[in-house]
This record gives C-alpha cells, sequence and structure tokens, in this order.
C-alpha cells in the first residue's frame, strides 16, 4: 500500500511540475497554428513539438532554427527552416505524403504506430515521452 501511494504521488509531482514549466498562451497559440495548417491528429502534433523544443523553450535544440517537430537532414543535422510557419506547412506535406497511405493499410492503427512507421519514432521510449505530453495537451489547451 505504502508503495502505490509513492508512486501516486510522485506521478501528481512529476505531472505538476511539468504543467508549471508551461507557458500555456505560446502552447495554445502553437497549437492553434498547427490546426489552422490542416494537420491530423493535431494533439498529438502539438505533443511532438513539446517533446522536440522543450515546451517551445530549449536553447540548445533545433529550435533555434524555427525547427519544431526535430526533423533531421543528411548527416544528422537540423533541418533549417526560415519561420515557425514554414516548418509547420512542411509537416503538413510530410504527413499528407505519409498518412493516407498508412492509414489505408491500418485502419484502427493510432498516431503513435503511424509515427513508428514513419521512422518518425525510433521506439516505444518517444511513445512513453509522448504520452503524457498528448494527455497535457488534451487536458489544458481548447482543441
Amino acid at each position: 500500500m505504502k508503495k502505490l501511494l509513492s508512486a501516486l504521488f510522485l506521478l501528481f509531482f512529476f505531472q505538476q511540475a511539468f504543467s508549471q514549466n508551461i507557458n500555456k498562451p505560446k502552447m495554445q497559440a502553437m497549437y492553434d497554428a498547427i490546426k489552422a495548417a490542416g494537420i491530423l491528429h493535431p494533439d498529438f502534433v502539438m505533443a511532438q513539438c513539446m517533446q522536440e523544443t522543450g515546451n517551445l523553450a530549449c536553447k540548445k535544440c533545433c529550435l533555434r532554427y524555427h525547427n519544431l517537430f526535430g526533423f533531421y537532414i543528411k548527416g544528422n543535422k537540423c533541418k533549417k527552416f526560415d519561420s515557425d510557419e514554414d516548418c509547420i506547412e512542411y509537416y503538413k506535406k510530410w504527413q499528407d505524403k505519409r498518412y493516407p497511405k498508412w492509414r489505408a493499410k491500418h485502419p484502427k492503427g493510432t498516431y503513435y504506430d503511424f509515427l513508428k512507421h514513419a521512422g518518425y519514432a525510433t521506439g516505444d521510449k518517444y511513445t512513453k515521452e509522448l504520452k503524457p505530453k498528448v494527455i497535457w495537451v488534451q487536458k489544458h489547451l481548447k482543441l
């Protein structure tokens, strides 16, 4: 019983700490831009953005190149974009090229499955990291 209570406390503490480090208006604006671009599953895509940019606050990641989703090019280098809008447009094209074909073959698959199939998520660790962020987006942003 003690272990269960300790685990619940740690989960609650983690969620509170995670939520406190997030600039909610900034997240809402980014979510709105993702949704306005017509990107499918915007809650998952926003969670990807949060994961790849340290909640839009990282200093040493691809965000300095307006790379919101951690896209890399040959040589394991961050893909550079001129603006956040250009990056969102790139994601839309990336998704449009891959998702419909995958969905036709996997009608019951989840977006997590799609990300794995497309080579975006390299394993289960990414899914585990993304899930709490998807829940945060669904709970805290106006969808």
